[in-house]
């Protein structure tokens, strides 16, 4: 309901403001555009080298915690209590560091791509700028977004940005 409310709003505020002649809208893909911009080709590379290294690591946990919980299984019968009971202590808190890297590795990823990304968007967003400004637009509006009912191809700025950007 609230998507049919938000779709009726802008098609009647287009409406509204078409009738106004100096009024020129656009649109532009910037998923297409993101897709296409080598920055965010290198950052996806460098976030899947940067989740490998957790990767490696926390293979390497695994095999541990594995191998522990194996030799329990085993041999668990033949310790002494006080061996027995150091083992399970080493098991839980190999858990935990599993666990706490697993969440701290997420929340690396996460920053790293939010902070590298920025200058990118701050880039695509300030060409999108220019162009519009450049070719008249008074509104440019997000094509990837699907909110755009009605798009003239005429008015897609996308190209356009991606020669701005020296993308082809």
């Amino acid at each position: 309901m609230k998507k049919i409310i938000l779709i009726l709003s802008v098609v009647m505020s287009l409406a509204f403001v078409s009738a106004n002649a100096q009024q020129k809208f656009g649109y532009v893909n910037t998923q297409e555009l993101f897709e296409k911009m080598p920055e965010v080709q290198t950052l996806k590379t460098q976030i899947q080298n940067k989740s490998l290294q957790y990767e490696n690591q926390l293979k390497t946990l695994y095999q541990q915690y594995q191998t522990l919980v194996t030799d329990l299984q085993n041999n668990g019968q033949t310790y002494t209590q006080m061996v027995l009971e150091q083992k399970y202590k080493d098991a839980a808190a190999l858990e935990q560091k599993i666990t706490t890297i697993e969440a701290q590795a997420q929340k690396d990823l996460a920053n790293y791509e939010a902070t590298q990304l920025k200058p990118i968007e701050e880039k695509a967003f300030n060409a999108i700028q220019r162009v519009a400004t450049a070719n008249g637009y008074t509104y440019v509006f997000d094509g990837s977004l699907g909110i755009i009912i009605v798009k003239p191809a005429g008015d897609d700025i996308t190209n356009m940005v991606k020669a701005e950007l020296g993308i082809f």
